[in-house]
């Protein structure tokens, strides 16, 4: 996980701990805005257009995948891969959430509809994990 930029201006030292965790939701790169939330870039490449800069979250990539035609067979193997690196998923999130404390997280990727995408299978997933719904914009 890295970073190509800052995201909004937060202080971590002014953090409250006991205050509810920002939300987190999915979104194409066409549909965010670095002021809503912190684009955290889950794609393998990064648009050509885009002039903000994305926090990396390569963990949670469809390496390997995207020649996958099969809907069925793409959530199948898609999901064991999140399944295979949950230890290290939900700390990678834990350090995302905390790095940008205050901070709603915007999980992007390229398609404009999310059933065409793995961000879905992603939010499903994580909602699963951790009990917290994860929204599209």
């Amino acid at each position: 996980m890295t970073s190509s930029g800052a995201a909004p201006n937060a202080d971590p030292k002014a953090t409250d701990v006991t205050a509810p965790l920002p939300p987190l939701y999915t979104a194409s790169y066409q549909a965010i805005s670095p002021e809503l939330a912190v684009p955290v870039r889950t794609s393998i490449g990064v648009p050509t257009w885009i002039t903000y800069p994305l926090v990396d979250w390569l963990t949670v990539a469809p390496w390997g995948l995207l020649d996958v035609q099969d809907a069925a067979d793409f959530r199948r193997r898609y999901r064991h891969r999140l399944h295979q690196r949950t230890p290290r998923i939900l700390r990678e999130l834990a350090e995302l959430r905390a790095a940008y404390a205050g901070w709603p997280l915007a999980l992007l990727c390229y398609e404009r509809d999310p059933a065409d995408c793995h961000r879905a299978l992603l939010a499903e997933w994580i909602e699963q994990h951790i009990g917290e719904e994860v929204r599209e914009l």
